[in-house]
């Protein structure tokens, strides 16, 4: 199977301390026994460094550096370049529920209708958002 992680499913794995850790834990694990595939959009990189510089993340710069690095180098996870379809939709889902979504949400909400991908998160409007097949992090494992 292949499932699609957004920052929220990342930060809950890396952190020790959030509280969706052990949920994140065990979702990783059942994906390295089972050899599923996890990806990741893009842009992923640039909303975790938008939530570090608003102070949503309290770490240390150096553990955040290790965690973005972790995020580019893992062999776990595979990236989705956005394309020309994924920005149309991204677009469109932006302008639709701005105020719903933020600008990274519509990025992995566009990845979720472009890609057969089921997207795990913990975000309950992504979870709720219709044509997005998606599961919660919580009830996964």
């Amino acid at each position: 199977m292949r499932f699609l992680v957004d920052l929220r499913v990342l930060i809950a794995y890396a952190f020790r301390d959030d509280p969706d850790h052990p949920h994140a834990e065990a979702f990783f694990n059942s994906m390295e026994k089972e050899r599923n595939e996890v990806y990741v959009v893009s842009p992923i990189i640039f909303e975790a460094e938008a939530l570090w510089l608003a102070g949503k993340v309290d770490v240390p710069l150096e553990e955040w550096l290790s965690f973005i690095t972790d995020i580019i180098t893992s062999p776990i996870l595979i990236r989705i370049d956005v394309d020309e379809g994924l920005y149309a939709n991204h677009a469109k889902l932006y302008r639709k529920f701005g105020g719903d979504f933020t600008y990274f949400d519509s990025f992995h909400a566009a990845a979720a209708m472009v890609t057969p991908y089921t997207l795990v998160t913990t975000d309950s409007k992504l979870l709720k958002a219709m044509g997005v097949s998606a599961k919660d992090l919580r009830e996964c494992y």
